[in-house]
């Protein structure tokens, strides 16, 4: 194939980006889910939640990030035909997992060392965390192993895996939670510990149907996908693309989940209110991953039949429908920055302090999918280690740094006159976090974007 219309292409992104976009839907409701459900119990499981899951979101999409590896790798086989080698990489990957998963149960365990960085906190709220992550070293291992496979059908363009199991897992998370963080018949009201027990079942239920199906359905056994022994050439490919790639995501996340611990120091209120926009914003930030990731892998797949003018052209139609997608979510949160806090509590004091914040959530939105779209764009081209760097200065120095400098350190009186401006009744540090993050990744999505063309366009 010479030549596809930019109507076929958008059809075909359309068609992949979907079932990704329901698979992503389904991960993000998880935590949609915890911070709704224990946002209408107290302060401290709401407080517990948003701590708790910005630790384990740095330590899990670090090592997701990884796995994430094989989606062009497997594509570029796909694409050129190559389909012994796609069963065996996924073998391979499932040994990454495993390893990753050993690495990440420390952090998890040992989970009092996260509290040097957040400081003075309440006891309860503190052994609520601890409890959290502890129990989530037993999802840790299904979550991870089950990306293998998530990876495998995203390579592959197939939909069935990722709408089957994300159904299920979101009907599981709904009714747990509510068993597990309110009460039902003999099983008491556990709060967030509840929220976490949860998470621990549906993780290892989700990998069952993904194993199940992988192994059912014929479309899969031309590949023949098993777990074999290691093999290091291959696993030291994964890794070679695959740790830039981990160190990308881990950048991003420390950055939001540091956010969070330094909040914390303003008080519950203001943690709270910061967990609501986080939650929105991640519910946005799914219509740029599901894009980038499908993308990626359409476009790993045409490198690999060595149909480079298809693979740009496909570059160019998703970073328009991104845009176009994202414009339209700021019009509507725009709309609704008043309605959408009474969504997540009936605390009227948390409300209040989040409504006051949501003048920043669409410029963040903009920046924030034209950063992620390029970022997938570029794994297409095995090109993950300099957008690591790129990615490190502008999110982890501009945002974080500055976020600290402005609202906790020596450039807040500076920062002061901006922010009354802007943020009146929110929390300065809480206010200064959001604006340099949004200010971080506009930098970030312009310079991987200068990437993109210079390395790519103009070499193609």
């Amino acid at each position: 194939m010479s030549k596809l219309s930019n109507l076929e292409i958008f059809r075909k992104l359309t068609k992949q980006s979907f079932p990704i976009l329901v698979s992503q839907l389904a991960g993000i409701s998880f935590g949609l889910l915890d911070t709704i459900m224990t946002g209408h119990t107290n302060k401290n499981d709401l407080a517990a939640v948003s701590l708790a899951t910005s630790i384990y979101v740095i330590i899990f999409v670090g090592l997701l990030g990884v796995i994430n590896a094989l989606v062009p790798i497997i594509a570029k086989n796909f694409g050129s035909g190559n389909n012994t080698e796609i069963g065996e990489y996924w073998g391979q990957g499932f040994w990454v997992s495993i390893v990753l998963s050993i690495i990440g149960t420390i952090p998890l365990y040992f989970s009092e060392i996260w509290f040097y960085f957040i400081g003075n906190i309440d006891l309860d709220v503190y052994n609520k965390v601890v409890r959290y992550l502890k129990i989530l070293i037993i999802a840790l291992p299904a979550a991870l192993i089950f990306r293998t496979i998530y990876n495998l059908c995203a390579a592959l363009s197939k939909s069935r895996v990722m709408i089957t199991v994300s159904l299920v897992s979101v009907l599981c998370k709904a009714s747990l939670n509510y068993i597990f963080i309110y009460g039902f018949f003999k099983i008491p009201s556990l709060g967030s510990t509840g929220a976490s027990i949860s998470t621990m079942i549906v993780s290892w239920i989700s990998l069952s149907i993904g194993i199940s199906i992988i192994y059912t359905d014929n479309f899969y056994k031309q590949f023949n996908i098993r777990i074999r022994k290691p093999n290091v050439s291959k696993i030291k490919e994964i890794l070679k693309l695959g740790l830039p790639m981990g160190g990308s995501y881990l950048v991003e996340v420390l950055t939001f989940s540091f956010m969070t611990i330094l909040i914390t120091r303003e008080g519950i209120v203001a943690v709270g209110a910061h967990q609501i926009i986080t939650n929105i914003v991640s519910v946005c930030y799914i219509v740029p991953i599901s894009l980038g990731l499908a993308t990626s892998s359409m476009t790993a797949q045409f490198l690999g039949a060595r149909n480079n003018d298809i693979a740009i052209q496909i570059g160019k139609i998703g970073i328009r429908v991104t845009m176009l997608i994202a414009a339209i979510s700021c019009i509507a949160i725009y709309y609704f920055s008043d309605k959408i806090p009474t969504v997540y509590t009936n605390d009227s004091s948390i409300r209040t302090t989040c409504s006051s914040m949501m003048f920043i959530v669409p410029f963040f939105l903009i920046v924030d999918s034209v950063q992620c779209f390029n970022s997938y764009i570029l794994r297409a081209y095995n090109i993950t280690a300099l957008p690591f760097i790129l990615q490190t200065i502008a999110l982890g120095v501009i945002g974080l740094g500055g976020g600290w400098w402005f609202g906790f350190g020596p450039g807040r009186t500076t920062y002061q006159p901006i922010h009354n401006i802007l943020f009146s009744g929110a929390p300065i540090g809480a206010s200064s976090m959001w604006i340099m993050a949004t200010s971080g990744l506009a930098i970030s999505a312009f310079s991987l974007y200068i990437l993109y063309k210079e390395k790519v366009i103009k070499k193609l």
